[in-house]
C-alpha cells in the first residue's frame, strides 16, 4: 500500500496559508489606514490645556502662549505645568511615580496627562469644544 498524501488535497493546505496571509495583510493595510486617517482628522490644531484638580477647573492655558504655572494638588502635593512650542507637559511633580512626567507632552485635542496621587487631569480641548 501505497500512502499518497496528494490525493487528499496534500498541497491544499500551502493555499489556505496564502489566502491567510492576504487576508493577514489586508486587514493590516486597513487598520493602518484607518490609524493614519484618524489621527489625521484629529491633528487639528488645539486652543488650550484644561487643567483640572480633584474635578475643579484650576486653569485654562493657550497653547500658543508659553508659559509655566504650578498647581497645587490634593494632599499638599503640586505639579509643575510647563506649555511651550504649542505643547503641555508636567516637568516636575511631588507624587511617587511621576507619570504624569512621563506621559510628555501633549498637543492634541484630546490627550490627556493624568498625575493620580495629585488628582491633577489636564486635558487638550479643541476652540468652540
Amino acid at each position: 500500500m501505497k500512502n499518497d498524501n496528494s490525493t487528499h488535497g496534500g498541497s491544499s493546505g500551502t493555499l489556505w496559508k496564502k489566502k491567510d496571509l492576504l487576508l493577514l495583510a489586508a486587514v493590516l493595510i486597513a487598520a493602518c489606514l484607518l490609524f493614519f486617517l484618524y489621527r489625521f482628522l484629529s491633528a487639528a490644531p488645539a486652543a488650550y490645556g484644561e487643567v483640572s484638580v480633584n474635578g475643579e477647573v484650576v486653569a485654562e492655558l493657550d497653547l500658543n502662549q508659553d508659559t509655566s504655572l504650578t498647581v497645587s494638588g490634593w494632599n499638599g502635593g503640586s505639579n509643575t505645568i510647563v506649555v511651550q512650542n504649542g505643547a503641555i507637559s508636567v516637568t516636575e511633580a511631588t507624587c511617587p511615580d511621576h507619570v504624569c512626567i512621563h506621559t510628555g507632552e501633549i498637543s492634541r485635542t484630546g490627550e490627556t496627562i493624568v498625575c493620580l496621587p495629585n488628582r491633577l487631569i489636564i486635558t487638550i480641548i479643541q476652540d468652540g469644544g
